[in-house]
């Protein structure tokens, strides 16, 4: 069966587009792979009245991740660098804590810090 020479024309400019839609969209990075700018979200709550200074420990790499004043809650937003990763607490004055237990993480997570009074 032959299509008319309209129909044709039509078809071939609709599978033109197509490929040209196809050819344009940019494959999306990876949020799997460390080094990649997928953002972790980091939420901290200070139950404590002194300041702290929060650090991440990307496989022996200290990171500063910043401060939250006490009794008050900050989140901050930092580059995923491994798939677990340990948080210190520092203390403006002395004192401070790690956590023991690294925490599995993935790029675009949202990680949830408690900082309870007299750690």
């Amino acid at each position: 069966m032959t299509l008319p020479p309209s129909l044709r024309r039509s078809t071939v400019a609709v599978a033109l587009l197509a490929l040209a839609a196809c050819g344009t969209r940019a494959a999306a990075p990876s949020p799997y792979v460390p080094g990649d700018e997928a953002a972790i979200l980091l939420t901290v709550d200070n139950f404590d009245f002194r300041d702290a200074t929060i650090y991440a420990d990307w496989k022996g790499v200290k990171h500063r991740v910043g401060m939250v004043i006490g009794k008050t809650k900050e989140t901050f937003s930092m580059p995923w660098r491994d798939y677990e990763v340990r948080f210190e607490v520092d203390f403006v004055g002395g004192g401070g804590f790690r956590v023991p237990d690294p925490v599995a993480v993935w790029g675009g997570e949202q990680l949830s810090l408690v900082i309870m009074p007299g750690w």
